[in-house]
């Protein structure tokens, strides 16, 4: 199947960016030019793209009313704050917004991402404390589940909660003095989904039971594991970075291809891992094995183990990386069309690996050739293209070559921020 051509945005981008080999490096006085790296991409022109992207999401918000309200009616006529969402993608965007300023120095991203945390935390906090002061009853149960926040307030599975819950502790982890009740309420009732209430199989891995007969996700693991492992540096309690990496093991043992790569999904019921390598099921993946690594003790039992396992799939993936640097829709498909999102995925991992030491240093010019990819799906206005939408467990390949690429669909941002950041970290962890 053809790839999608870029929308106009994303043409006028492309040539925006060809036409500026030369790009001043904010701060710095200097200018490179991309004769000077053999992947065709200068930091500058990396950065530029993540000040793009990161710009992109910053818009008003804007405070609700929490006055007391005495019945359902009075809570419908209060007012709703403006500007925020609560999504699984959306958690990853912020995460990735705050990362980026680590080489942007943006105080605007920072300062959007504080102010949208204590918005949801203190929206959080009236819709909860309803219950005290309206009657319990289905039309207020009907009311909180229609609200802005209603993956928060009903909870149910893993993607209601944990990419934002992740992205919220990440900045109450940066700036404790931000830290207040109603933030602290919002993470503690994650963290009692996620480590208490969640199905998980007998040997405690994550699953969801109600899907397909009952199944296994990649997704998962950054659904839940993600915010795992900030619940533990939070608390500085490894036991919950070590059910992380578990969750990584457990699922390895039974969707890792010997190449590498893993199947998306595995169905419990029928002993069989998932019949396609889907990219950002990978994804997934790769975010979560390097975000446990980094919190892991180097004398942890469990750390060898999910090295090896991320050393294997970066083999894989190098294997399977198209000339122009993308990964496609299903890794060893060819025929696919690139997907964005995935290849912004493999590019943080494989840099953060390699600005650990984890793997040889040479791997950073996979990750950098993956951004020049990435770029040409970067349009002016920091619109990402190409990204897949939202995709559960397909049975035949025609399922995943007929999923739309919504104009700058919410999966790519994240990965796009996170990726160009931890390329110019290169060389400074």
């Amino acid at each position: 199947m053809k790839k999608t051509p870029p929308s106009a945005a994303g043409l006028f981008a492309h040539f925006i960016f060809a036409a500026l080999p030369l790009l001043l490096l904010l701060g710095n006085g200097r200018v490179t030019s991309a004769a000077e790296t053999p992947t065709g991409i200068t930091d500058d022109e990396i950065r530029a793209v993540v000040l793009r992207v990161a710009n992109h999401q910053i818009h008003p918000l804007a405070d609700g009313d929490y006055a007391t309200a005495k019945s359902v009616g009075e809570a419908k006529a209060a007012k709703v704050p403006e500007g925020i969402s609560w999504s699984y993608p959306w958690g990853v965007t912020l995460f990735g917004l705050l990362r980026s300023t680590e080489v942007t120095g943006d105080p605007a991203a920072a300062k959007f991402v504080a102010e949208h945390d204590a918005i949801c935390a203190r929206y959080y906090g009236w819709l909860a404390g309803l219950k005290n002061s309206v009657t319990n009853s289905p039309a207020l149960a009907n009311f909180t589940r229609g609200t802005k926040i209603k993956g928060l307030m009903t909870l149910g599975n893993l993607d209601s909660c944990g990419a934002m819950g992740n992205a919220m502790l990440e900045n109450m982890i940066r700036h404790p003095e931000q830290v207040t009740p109603e933030a602290q309420a919002v993470v503690a009732r994650i963290a009692d989904w996620v480590v208490n209430q969640q199905a998980r199989l007998p040997d405690g891995t994550l699953w969801r039971p109600t899907s397909m007969k009952g199944t296994l996700w990649p997704d998962d693991l950054y659904m839940g594991g993600v915010f795992l492992v900030r619940w533990g540096i939070y608390n500085h309690d490894h036991k919950f970075i070590d059910d992380a990496a578990e969750q990584i093991i457990h699922q390895a043992a039974l969707e890792a291809d010997p190449d590498g790569l893993w199947f998306h999904g595995y169905f419990v019921s029928d002993k069989k891992h998932a019949p396609f390598k889907w990219g950002r099921g990978n994804g997934w993946v790769t975010v979560t094995l390097v975000e446990t690594i980094s919190a892991m003790d180097e004398k942890n039992p469990l750390r060898a183990k999910l090295i090896e396992i991320l050393k294997n799939q970066i083999e894989g993936l190098k294997k399977v990386q198209s000339p122009d640097g993308m990964w496609r829709q299903v890794l060893d498909r060819p025929e696919l069309w690139e997907e964005t999102s995935c290849t912004a995925m493999f590019a943080y991992g494989i840099a953060r690996a390699a600005n650990r030491g984890w793997i040889d240093a040479s791997n950073l010019a996979v990750a950098r050739r993956a951004f020049v990819g990435i770029a040409k799906n970067v349009a002016a206005d920091g619109g990402v293209q190409g990204t897949c939408q939202g995709t559960n467990i397909g049975l035949d390949l025609d399922y995943y070559i007929k999923r739309q690429q919504p104009d700058d669909d919410l999966h790519g941002r994240g990965p796009v921020l996170l990726a160009g950041t931890e390329i110019l970290l290169a060389g400074k962890k």
